[in-house]
């Protein structure tokens, strides 16, 4: 999407009682400010641009939604939300006039302010602009004889911007050819313990990373010299050190440092010459990561966009005076945008936008503009490097071990190297396409019982590593697992045997088992399937026009599940009867996640990390909890007439019948587990928990050799 923003020269504008702040994306009357939703910061600054012409639909749809089609009541929600937002104590005129039949127009005069550096020459520049870089023009109304020359002109214009938009980024890669790679693999530092969060140098000389030395509690700061292999380190009993980034002359790095009550980033020199310095307070949740893009600038991400705990947003920062404005408006409902790499020679941004059902790589430059998705992936995009002599962004598939190259000129992935090894790889840095730092993966995933009765947790099963979301029943348990290609829903016995069933595989999300019925649901994208357990037979289909983004029993004949709508800007929760086939909207707006308390009660996690009561009969909001902030990921379940939350290091129990009930019942240690989902079992009402356990692994350097002939 073309976002409609302001030149870096604009400090602020004016317009009747109000200011706009195009970095803060905010408008202050004095004594009210008021922080602008995406949409509505780009139909304020699009009406501003074009003060003088009258702005119709089309116009918005075209330039504003940047879609074929938009409804005519999504244009009235917005300019109505609009001028609700522009009416104030101090603001009661008309901002937005409407004109019958014809469009809208900006009826206050705006005045642009520019930043004081700049000489009378810069302040006669154009104020605004927009983000494809081309200036706004006042439209005249054309004259009949011109009338058919700018039709054709506009067609033209049209078929030219569709064929840039699609050649310019290749969403599949289903098409590209797999090359199989031998690799030759040497172990960088043989000092035993945890390798972790990996930072590859501008000039490519220096590695900054995390190590936890063996039988130690926190993760101390590495600088290593590739070329010679000296280290610096730094290190504090209580303090977990993280790298963030470096400055584009590979002389600073920026870093993170945690304790269990705060977050701190700092710099030093990358020769460890002089002390450390603090810069701001960062958020406790979670991966940060970032880069120095000027002197005094970095850009990183920021968690608690929108006061979300996982949603992330890339935010520019002045080191010097604290100034910070946001340069991406990722979807609310989504995990947000994660900030990959910067390109210094090329002045662009790359980073990953996490959609509840898919993963995209993107393109912008240091404030914003010119965002461009290069493409889809279904695989999460961890890292990326960028080598200038071949002109690709790499990165690496730890799933599936196989690397990938985008070739920035062709806008197009022409590199997929399949790599001949049986080794299983984490996080990862490019030297160039055939060369790599990457430590030994260091995770296992285990399901744990909790007795809540006795506060104590005992290990169950240890998963394979191609396992993921394990639900427990009374046979042992069930996984998916990856298999030619798609997934499969495979049965594990307590001692560890395992067996594939007889459910076809596909994009499964995940699988639910309810033991008085003996019904299994399986979750795809799109659809939900429901088989009967004892036989796998086939009993019902619920198809959706979305992505499904969870599923769940809310009794023995009912399901409950949220889609995701195809903008990825709201979702919808429904509620399906198998008994009569029927689906019935359940009004639990932007929902994560829905499922049934008791006989009376629904419940659901939304968007914004409320949990939410509603009666079961009229869908009437009931109760409303507020959850504590996450560590690494919220996970809900019920049981027992009590609410169960993790927040990944913790497990809460909530009486929903007692205000301010939240009762702390277990707690991990944060360095070494992470909490990844809970549930709880009646039968013998424990919790359990797929709990990810962090071990000792090794620093490696991976050659990846010529393509092996077929």
């Amino acid at each position: 999407m073309n976002e409609v923003r302001f030149s870096r020269q604009v400090k602020e504008v004016k317009f009747g009682a109000w200011t706009l702040d195009p970095k803060k994306q905010c408008i202050y009357d004095g004594s009210t400010e008021r922080e602008l939703e995406p949409l509505l910061f780009r139909l304020l600054c699009y009406f501003i641009i074009n003060n003088e012409q009258i702005i119709t639909r089309q116009d918005l749809v075209d330039d504003v939604w940047c879609q074929k089609y938009v409804d005519d009541n999504a244009i009235n929600r917005a300019m109505s939300e609009l001028r609700k937002t522009l009416k104030s104590d101090e603001q009661k005129g008309i901002v937005v006039k409407t004109h019958y039949r014809k469009g809208y127009s900006f009826f206050l005069e705006p005045e642009i302010i520019y930043h004081k550096e700049l000489t009378d020459e810069e302040s006669k520049a154009p104020p605004v602009k927009l983000s494809i870089e081309e200036k706004s023009k006042p439209r005249r109304k054309p004259n009949a004889r011109n009338g058919k020359l700018l039709t054709i002109l506009s067609i033209v214009l049209l078929v030219v911007v569709c064929y840039a938009l699609f050649s310019n980024y290749s969403y599949r890669n289903d098409d590209l050819e797999i090359s199989n790679r031998d690799i030759e693999e040497k172990v960088l530092s043989w000092v035993p313990g945890r390798y972790a969060q990996l930072r590859l140098s501008y000039n490519k000389k220096l590695l900054a990373f995390s190590f936890a030395p063996q039988d130690t509690k926190y993760y101390s700061l590495v600088v290593k010299e590739l070329d010679s292999g000296y280290e610096r380190r730094l290190g504090d009993e209580g303090v977990h050190y993280y790298p963030l980034g470096w400055s584009t002359d590979s002389s600073v790095l920026y870093y993170r440092a945690k304790t269990d009550k705060s977050c701190q980033i700092w710099q030093i020199n990358a020769d460890f010459s002089k002390g450390n310095t603090a810069l701001f307070d960062c958020s406790m949740r979670g991966l940060v990561t970032g880069s120095g893009v000027s002197k005094d600038r970095i850009i990183y991400s920021k968690s608690g966009y929108r006061n979300r705990d996982e949603l992330s947003v890339l935010t520019s920062r002045d080191l010097k005076t604290g100034e910070e404005f946001q340069i991406s408006s990722p979807n609310l409902n989504s995990y947000g945008d994660q900030f990959l790499t910067y390109i210094p020679e090329k002045e662009v941004v790359i980073f990953e936008r996490r959609q509840y059902d898919t993963n995209e790589l993107y393109m912008t430059d240091p404030d914003g503009g010119d965002q461009i998705k290069l493409l889809e992936s279904q695989s999460r995009i961890w890292s990326v490097n960028y080598d200038a002599e071949s002109d690709l962004l790499l990165w690496f598939d730890n799933k599936k071990n196989i690397v990938y190259g985008y070739s920035l000129s062709q806008r197009k992935l022409v590199k997929k190297d399949q790599l001949n090894t049986s080794q299983n790889y984490a996080i990862f840095q490019f030297i160039d396409k055939n060369e790599m730092l990457i430590v030994s993966y260091p995770f296992i995933s285990y399901v744990y019982t909790l007795n809540l009765n006795e506060k104590v947790m005992n290990p169950d099963i240890q998963l394979s590593l191609d396992s993921i979301n394990p639900i427990k029943f009374k046979q042992g348990y069930m996984v998916l697992t990856e298999h030619g290609g798609g997934r499969v829903v495979t049965k594990v016995a307590n001692s560890g045997k395992s067996d594939i069933l007889d459910i076809p595989s596909g994009d499964i999300r995940n699988i639910r088992y309810d033991e008085q019925s003996d019904l299994l649901l399986v979750h795809h994208r799109r659809k939900i399937e429901i088989y009967k357990y004892s036989d796998l037979s086939l009993l019902d289909t619920i198809t959706a026009e979305g992505a499904i983004i969870s599923a769940e029993f809310l009794s023995d004949d009912e399901i409950g599940y949220v889609v995701l709508g195809e903008q990825k800007v709201k979702s919808n929760s429904y509620k399906y009867s198998l008994k009569f086939k029927k689906n019935t909207f359940i009004p639990a707006l932007n929902s994560l996640w829905i499922g049934r308390l008791d006989a009376k009660r629904l419940i659901s996690l939304s968007s914004n990390d409320i949990v939410v009561l509603y009666d079961i009969n009229s869908g009437k909001t009931v109760q409303e909890f507020d959850l504590p902030k996450a560590i690494y990921r919220h996970s809900i379940s019920v049981g027992n007439g009590y609410i169960y939350h993790s927040d990944g290091k913790r497990i809460y129990r909530i009486d929903p019948d007692i205000e301010g009930s939240a009762e702390e019942v277990y707690v991990v240690e944060e360095s070494k587990y992470v909490i990844r989902d809970i549930s709880y079992a009646s039968h013998d009402e424990t919790i359990w928990m797929n709990i990810i356990e962090t071990n000792e692994n090794q620093l490696l350097d991976i050659k990846i050799k010529e393509e092996v002939s077929k």
